[in-house]
């Protein structure tokens, strides 16, 4: 059989690392369905949960907040199976999306048949075309509007091998094992147990993320606009405050509480808005306090005007300093601050840079241990601050923190705490 005579799925995954054998999970699938003379067929993505620490960040641009709805592998192989059942996957190396792919199965209980597979890395090689995706998109004139993400570097694949087919008539007669192609598509149905759970697109996160973000703020102008007369305790909302904010995450629980906390004390609806605008205009300051403000600090004012319900208005004059110059509250007159001798422990992939270049776990311990603080390499129970890249960090040491009720505390929180400065 020729080339045109199969039907294709274009499969991109983006990962937490490189090892699909190791800890290694998918935390996002791509998939197009083609034919090289008929076009796209459908196509099929979702963000997957790996229920570990997510790795580099930056390369596939997750975090744990976009994969708080996102489903297991496991919850959606099923779907998975019945799209690649009798085509041919077609990757920008292959052997690296289907290694991903079968060790994801293989957890899941499924022992797949050999995957028949085309590497248009190969290819390209082959005719001396760039070897990265990038590249060969540019070289062939097509435009990835999505690239790092496993839906564009898919739709990209799909371009590629097409226009290869299609570009030379000679490569209408080439079978499979002429591109590499090792086995024949089966047919036979994989067995799948039947639990299943709806794919969650990247775009679809986003906005899932979106509402949990505001869920404080949504709660918050639920307060009724005035309160009992009497001198409302501002600080010990504030303390509250402070406290649920140190790892830049604000659960269903703590917000709840906090509007708690808020009716208890008096506190009216503008009344509780105004103390988070106050506190953000603190956080503003002293993130402008070296006279700029680093990429790492915007994303970390971004995240925290989310969580409270800053508007866009408030938070572009954030970020271009034209808000300073205010009266900054007593009760947030001091950064968090740890003393010497607490121990902290650091997880995750850490996102500050150094000349454009991600902190390693050298320089981070380093920067602790000029601040007093020891640096132990796994949590136990004496240890006193675990360090979070991803404040909804899976990692082992996240959950084993959690469990022991170990105070967990923000990457961004933690360097404003002992000083340091980054890009």
């Amino acid at each position: 059989m020729t080339l045109g005579s199969y039907q294709y799925a274009a499969l991109d995954v983006e990962t937490t690392g490189l090892f699909a054998n190791g800890h290694d999970r998918i935390v996002e699938i791509g998939i197009v369905l083609f034919t090289l003379q008929g076009g796209v067929q459908g196509e099929f993505e979702s963000v997957l949960n790996p229920g570990r620490d997510l790795g580099p960040q930056h390369i596939h641009g997750l975090t744990m907040a976009d994969l708080s709805h996102a489903p297991s592998f496991e919850l959606v192989c099923g779907d998975v199976a019945s799209l690649l059942a009798n085509r041919v996957i077609v990757g920008h190396n292959s052997v690296f999306d289907v290694q991903f792919l079968t060790a994801e199965f293989q957890r899941a209980g499924v022992d797949l048949p050999e995957l028949p597979h085309i590497c248009t890395m190969r290819l390209a090689t082959h005719a001396g075309q760039p070897r990265r995706l990038s590249g060969l998109c540019t070289s062939m004139g097509i435009t990835n509007t999505a690239p790092h993400t496993a839906m564009g570097d898919a739709r990209a694949t799909t371009e590629i091998l097409t226009r290869w087919y299609q570009g030379d008539a000679a490569r209408t007669g080439l079978d499979l094992a002429a591109c590499g192609c090792r086995c024949e598509p089966t047919a036979e149905p994989w067995t799948i147990r039947e639990q299943r759970a709806s794919p969650v697109s990247r775009s679809h996160a986003s906005a899932l993320q979106a509402s949990d973000r505001t869920y404080l703020a949504t709660l918050i102008d639920a307060l009724p606009a005035t309160m009992a007369a009497g001198e409302p305790n501002e600080a010990v909302y504030l303390d509250l405050l402070e406290r649920a904010l140190e790892d830049r995450h604000v659960s269903a629980d703590e917000a709840q509480g906090l509007v708690a906390i808020a009716t208890q004390e008096g506190l009216s609806a503008d009344a509780t808005t105004a103390l988070h605008s106050r506190f953000f205009a603190h956080l503003t300051e002293a993130a402008w306090a070296n006279g700029s403000l680093s990429d790492f600090e915007a994303s970390d004012l971004k995240t925290v005007a989310g969580l409270l319900g800053v508007g866009v208005v408030r938070l572009g004059n954030a970020l271009e300093g034209s808000t300073l110059g205010g009266e900054t509250p007593r009760e947030l007159e001091e950064l968090p601050h740890f003393q010497r001798g607490t121990t902290v422990c650091f997880t995750g992939t850490l996102q500050a840079t150094i000349l454009g270049e991600l902190v390693t776990r050298a320089q981070a311990y380093r920067l602790a241990l000029d601040a007093g603080l020891p640096v132990l390499e796994n949590v136990t129970k004496r240890l006193d601050v675990l360090v979070v890249a991803d404040p909804l960090s899976a990692s082992g040491k996240a959950k084993k923190a959690r469990a022991y009720g170990t105070r967990i505390v923000a990457e961004a929180v933690f360097w404003h705490s002992i000083g340091a400065r980054f890009d």
